[in-house]
């Protein structure tokens, strides 16, 4: 499979929730990212978008055990670096947040571009 314009718009969109994390941790005093919490929702919201555009695009995928298991596991570390952001308000939780974040869209860019064809679609086989 090759990459998509949504892997590349994907791309750009995890870059810029990343600019905007590193923003409240290094106090460059972007407008609405005054805090921790405000560093959390802004990444969270468009680490969301990144991933409805990196969403596996074949049904098969959802039926795969590891692709289950990598999901699950993702999501519960989204979840807890989110809600412990911001309910406590503290850098920790935003940097793990930052890394969780670019793991995800690193682990969706590399099957997206490695990954072969639908198994579930007949290819054209040539007969000699």
């Amino acid at each position: 499979m090759r990459l998509t314009w949504k892997d590349a718009l994907s791309t750009v969109l995890v870059l810029a929730g990343l600019l905007m994390a590193l923003s409240v941790i290094q106090g460059w005093g972007w407008p609405l990212l005054s805090g921790v919490r405000s560093g959390i929702i802004a990444l969270g919201l468009v680490g969301l978008a990144a991933c409805a555009l990196g969403a596996p695009r074949e049904s098969f995928y959802y039926r795969d055990p590891f692709g289950l298991m990598t999901t699950a596991i993702v999501m519960i570390a989204l979840a807890v670096a989110i809600v412990g952001g911001l309910i406590v308000g503290t850098q920790q939780f935003l940097i793990v947040l930052m890394v969780v974040t670019a793991m995800l869209w690193v682990m969706a860019t590399v099957r997206h571009a490695v990954e072969g064809s639908n198994p579930s679609t007949p290819t054209k086989r040539m007969v000699a």
